[in-house]
């Protein structure tokens, strides 16, 4: 709280708490709610049973005076499920959503108005066997029905809409053995021997997805309700937590050849591909770290194999350094050398800013045709894309905070902890693997659940919450000793009210996950070789229920066990490698050639200036516009701000707006000031300018494209663009002085500039005329430049 304090900062619960303090606390409020009043005619509560008390108290403090009779109708609409009430973190509680409901009734009745509950239980998303077997799970116990239901404790019944055959398959517990085995002695110690449980199931899950893409196994495409064959994008395996399963199952599937989304959530930090960009940063700066250039070698810039390295590096401690070495050998083997080349372009780059060297080396072209960041795409894998955007926006949010050099860029980006989160909606063709929070609201044909065997409670936090009498109402914290072991009968309590709690949360999140299926569901789980799953595990309520229902063998793993008709097969030859390419045309799902980048030209930037500008009248006259003031283009940035700002403002506020920015622009004297202003107003004021800046004309018009002929695109910024139904003109300000009296007397860089605007729009702008023309303020003057002139500008440059 004291660091939020200094720096001026809120996080969301301080916006809940601040919003219901103007709302209801303070001297205000009645103000406050009487502006909003004025205008609040209806209100919409989303996810009601996630909304924690404070969000309650917002919600009551603005429909106060929505009930003050029939005359004044207006309306309160809260949807919700209490059934998927699991962000107890965020202050949510089930039983507040009918709390609540009851009260607006009473509130909404007495006023003479209407009020209804609308009960939702028809499914439109999952099949009968699916709907069934979570019926059964949470019905057969009155303790799983209150954890759904805690105002009622009613059983779930839920009336599928769907007639499509769906099932759930249990496949076996997957036993750890008592001791495993290292696969090597050169294997890390912390490694897994593939005799693991994790690395078991991991393993038959991805198989199980690669038979079910390869066999055409149908479902039911949610656009037109048709039967079709699977494809990756249709699976969804849902986890509880982030941990060693959670990355196992996506190297799994990988191995096998399965495209994968990859995690939800990212830390930027520990992805790999950031850390080989890290690497090259520490290499440019210090090419004698062996350990960051042995990095590079191995990672995917390079590729250079395991025996091709020792065999640069050696083991001898009187060898040179490894950049030494590579440099000394690298004619001997074709990888040396290519990666000599790369590692010295790194090193030519490490004078620029952080972004301008990340992009570089991603852009960079290597003999094989191939740029860096399709380097590291095609050995990490599509969610490496979303790793290098972000950390080109670090470096970016860098050097706008003053961090402009590789060095001090590369020990902030050591330290950072940022998280990206990735959104996986929508088909991808890929298989998603994420928690059972981050899937809320998600759906997939065919879900799969192997992270079951935890303990449904968790462990209980040592900070639990004090009630009062009425078992409900929180009034205070109290601390809970590490062990049980002396704990009053208040700690007890208010330990074992968390404790059901956070089991009853618990059960709801099963809930959600079952519920995300819309065809088929596949449950898994593993447990230690010295101890079984607990009692009040996932596998339990899962094994229990399956016990109860009529099932055939699976599919899955000897002694899998179905509840439900298996699965219709269709033709192999129909089954598409993945479901989000079964209705797209040829052109967006087949594989592009490795394309070189093309450069990037700044046309103003193309061509040096053949002469220097004569300096401003007031240099000779003392009048305070010496060089040192605003420098050499100083004068003329100031005069092209002000032809940008002062045409949106009405013509009587132009002396006034233009005086507001200079006064502000440091370096600039009253005379100097004077000058500028008179020199912008000059063409401003003049009639034979109007066209210029009036309608269809816009300001600092952003332009980037190809010029038919040339390597390389364009990327530049057109001072003012004036488009029309017939024609295009391009108008470029120049304040250099003397202007000259011909066109052909024009600096050629200034013509080139122009032709290369004019070719870009000709392609974008087909049927007009696209025209250019100069603006001299000195005159001022308008020059417009003719097409001929322009053609053999670009004809010189090819």
């Amino acid at each position: 709280e004291a660091a939020k304090a200094r720096a001026g900062a809120l996080d969301f619960a301080d916006l809940i708490h601040r919003t219901v303090e103007l709302l209801t606390c303070r001297a205000t409020s009645a103000w406050v709610l009487y502006k909003l009043d004025g205008g609040l005619r209806h209100v919409l509560v989303d996810e009601a049973q996630d909304t924690a008390p404070e969000q309650w108290d917002i919600i009551r403090a603005l429909t106060d005076d929505f009930f003050t009779g029939p005359d004044d109708p207006r309306t309160l609409f809260a949807v919700g499920d209490e059934k998927q009430s699991i962000y107890a973190f965020q202050g949510a509680r089930p039983e507040r959503l009918m709390q609540e409901g009851r009260a607006y009734q009473d509130r909404v009745e007495a006023s003479g108005q209407r009020f209804a509950f609308a009960p939702l239980a028809t499914s439109w998303r999952s099949t009968a066997q699916v709907l069934a077997f979570v019926d059964q799970l949470f019905g057969a116990d009155p303790a799983r029905s209150r954890a759904l239901s805690p105002d009622t404790g009613d059983r779930p019944h839920h009336r599928p809409a769907r007639r499509d055959p769906g099932c759930v398959e249990l496949w076996p517990i997957y036993q750890e053995p008592a001791t495993v085995e290292r696969d090597s002695w050169l294997d890390p110690v912390d490694a897994e021997g593939k005799g693991s449980a994790r690395q078991r199931l991991a393993r038959d899950i991805a198989r199980e997805i690669v038979r079910q893409v390869r066999d055409g196994v149908a479902v039911q495409d949610p656009r037109d309700r048709k039967l079709r064959p699977c494809g990756y994008g249709d699976f969804l395996i849902l986890v509880r937590k982030r941990d060693a399963l959670f990355e196992e199952i996506i190297r799994a599937l990988k191995r096998e050849g399965a495209p994968v989304a990859g995690a939800d959530r990212l830390n930027l930090g520990e992805h790999i591909a950031f850390r080989d960009l890290l690497a090259l940063m520490r290499f440019a700066l210090y090419p004698h770290d062996d350990l960051s250039l042995a990095e590079i070698l191995r990672g995917p810039f390079c590729d250079v194999d395991e025996d091709s390295l020792y065999a640069l590096a050696g083991a001898d401690q009187a060898r040179p350094s490894l950049w030494r070495a590579l440099r000394d050998r690298a004619r001997e083997r074709a990888e040396w050398g290519a990666a000599l080349t790369l590692l010295l372009a790194a090193r030519a780059a490490a004078n620029g800013g952080p972004f301008a060297f990340v992009t570089t080396l991603l852009e960079r072209v290597d003999a094989g045709g191939r740029t860096g960041r399709a380097r590291l795409l095609a050995r990490l894998g599509a969610e490496a894309a979303e790793v290098i955007e972000e950390t080109l926006s670090q470096c970016l949010r860098l050097e706008r905070e003053g961090v402009t050099d590789l060095e001090g860029a590369l020990g902030r980006l050591e330290t950072t902890e940022i998280e990206v989160k990735r959104e996986l909606e929508g088909p991808r063709g890929e298989v998603r693997i994420m928690t059972v929070h981050g899937a809320k609201g998600l759906e997939a044909p065919v879900v799969i659940l192997p992270d079951t065997t935890g303990r449904s409670g968790g462990a209980a936090p040592l900070m639990v919450p004090a009630v009062a009498d009425d078992g409900e109402t929180e009034v205070g914290w109290l601390v809970c000793l590490e062990s049980k072991t002396g704990e009053c009968e208040a700690l007890k309590r208010a330990r074992a009210r968390r404790e059901q709690r956070v089991e009853a949360e618990s059960l709801r999140l099963l809930y959600v996950a079952l519920t995300r299926a819309r065809d088929r569901l596949i449950l898994a789980g593993r447990r230690p070789a010295t101890r079984g799953p607990p009692d009040k595990s996932w596998w339990t309520a899962l094994c229990q229920t399956l016990e109860t229902l009529e099932t055939t063998p699976g599919d899955g793993p000897e002694g899998a066990l179905r509840f439900g008709p298996a699965p219709i097969r269709l033709a192999p030859e129909a089954a598409q490698p993945a479901a989000a390419a079964a209705n797209l045309p040829t052109w967006a799902v087949t594989p592009l050639a490795p394309e070189r980048a093309a450069r990037v030209l700044a046309p103003s930037r193309l061509a040096p200036l053949r002469g220097q500008a004569a300096p401003s009248p007031l240099v000779a006259a003392g009048g305070g516009w010496g060089a040192g003031a605003l420098g050499r283009f100083g004068r003329g940035a100031l005069i092209h701000r002000l032809l940008e700002r002062l045409p949106d403002l009405p013509p009587a506020a132009w002396r006034s707006g233009a005086a507001a920015l200079l006064t502000r622009a440091p370096g600039v004297s009253p005379e100097a000031a004077a000058e500028i202003t008179a020199a912008a107003l000059g063409v401003l004021e003049d009639p034979r300018f109007a066209g210029v800046f009036g309608p269809g004309s816009r300001a600092e018009a952003a332009l980037a494209g190809r010029v038919p002929g040339l390597p390389a695109a364009i990327d530049g910024r057109i001072d003012r663009l004036v488009i029309t139904p017939d024609r295009v003109l391009i108008v470029d300000f120049k304040t250099r002085r003397p202007a000259p009296d011909r066109v052909e007397d024009v600096e050629p860089a200034y013509v080139l500039q122009l032709a290369l605007y004019r070719a870009v729009l000709t392609g974008l702008y087909p049927g007009r005329t696209v025209e250019a023309a100069l603006v001299w303020t000195d005159g001022p003057s308008l020059m417009p430049v003719p097409a001929p002139l322009m053609d053999a500008a670009i004809a010189d440059l090819g």
